[in-house]
C-alpha cells in the first residue's frame, strides 16, 4: 500500500494552476496541494473566490501562492512565474486550466470575441508553458505539463461554438507537439479534455443543455470537476511517468454515442 501511495505523492513539488480559484481549476489546486505539492494559484478576476480558496487551503495547511496575472499579456505572465520561482524554489507542475468558453453564430461573431478566445485558451496557455519551461529545463528532474483542452476540440460541440472548438483543438496540437519537442529533457506534457463539467452555474443557467447531455452519456451523469482533478493528479504523478503527449478524456463515455 504504503508503494502505491508514493506513486501518487507530490511531496516537495511545486506546482502551478492558472485558472485556478474557481471550478475545474479549484478542484485541481485542492486535490494536488492533497498530494503534497505546494500550490501557485494564478487568477485573474475571481478575487472573491481567490480569497477563499485561500481560505481553504490554509485551513488545511496546505502550503500556497496566490497570484493575480492577466495571463493574455506576456509582462504579467513573466512576472507571475517568477514569483513563484523565487518563492518556492523551482517549478515542477505546471496546469493551464486558465480559459475562457463563448456562445456565437459565426457569422455574427465579432473579431474581438475571437480574439478574447484565443489570446487566453492558446496565447495565454503558450506564455505560461514558455516561461515554465525554461525552469524545467534546468532542472535535473524535468518536469511534467497537463492543458485543459475539451472534448469539443476532438469533435463539434453544440452548434455556436466554432470559435471555442477552434482554440481547444489547437490547444490538443499543441500539446502533442510541444510533448515530443521537450521529451529529451525529461518534460511529459498532456491533456485532459472534459466533457460538459457540472457546477452550480450550470444548472442554474442551462439546465436543458446539462439534463440533455447526461442523458446522452453512458454513464448517466456529468464529470465533476473532481473527475477532472482526478485525471490531472494521475498525469503529473509517478504512476504515470512513461506517459506523454496524451489526451485524456474525461466525458463519462460522451464521445462513444
Amino acid at each position: 500500500m504504503e508503494e502505491i501511495l508514493k506513486l501518487f505523492s507530490l511531496k516537495d513539488k511545486v506546482a502551478v494552476v492558472t485558472g485556478g480559484a474557481v471550478n475545474i481549476g479549484r478542484g485541481i489546486s485542492f486535490k494536488l496541494a492533497a498530494a503534497g505539492a505546494k500550490v501557485a494559484i494564478i487568477y485573474n478576476s475571481s478575487n472573491a473566490q481567490a480569497l477563499d480558496i485561500s481560505a481553504g487551503l490554509k485551513k488545511s495547511d496546505y502550503e500556497h501562492l496566490l497570484l493575480k496575472a492577466d495571463l493574455t499579456k506576456e509582462i504579467e505572465v513573466i512576472d507571475a512565474i517568477r514569483k513563484v520561482a523565487e518563492h518556492f524554489g523551482r517549478i515542477d507542475v505546471l496546469v493551464n486550466n486558465a480559459g475562457v468558453f463563448g456562445l456565437s453564430i459565426q457569422h455574427e461573431l465579432a473579431v474581438e470575441s475571437w480574439d478574447e478566445i484565443f489570446n487566453l485558451n492558446l496565447k495565454g496557455l503558450f506564455l505560461c508553458s514558455r516561461e515554465v519551461l525554461k525552469l524545467m529545463m534546468k532542472q535535473a528532474e524535468g518536469g511534467t505539463i497537463v492543458n485543459i483542452a475539451s472534448i469539443n476540440g476532438m469533435h463539434p460541440g453544440f452548434g455556436m461554438t466554432a470559435h471555442y472548438d477552434a482554440s481547444k483543438g489547437g490547444v490538443i496540437a499543441y500539446t502533442r507537439s510541444l510533448a515530443a519537442e521537450v521529451a529529451p529533457f525529461g518534460i511529459r506534457v498532456n491533456a485532459v479534455a472534459p466533457g460538459l463539467v457540472d457546477s452550480e452555474n450550470l444548472r442554474k443557467f442551462a439546465p436543458d443543455l446539462a439534463s440533455k447531455v447526461e442523458k446522452r452519456t453512458p454513464l448517466k451523469k456529468l464529470a465533476s470537476p473532481e473527475d477532472v482533478a482526478n485525471t490531472v493528479l494521475f498525469l503529473v504523478s509517478k504512476a504515470a511517468s512513461h506517459i506523454t503527449g496524451e489526451i485524456i478524456t474525461v466525458d463519462g463515455g460522451y464521445l462513444l454515442t
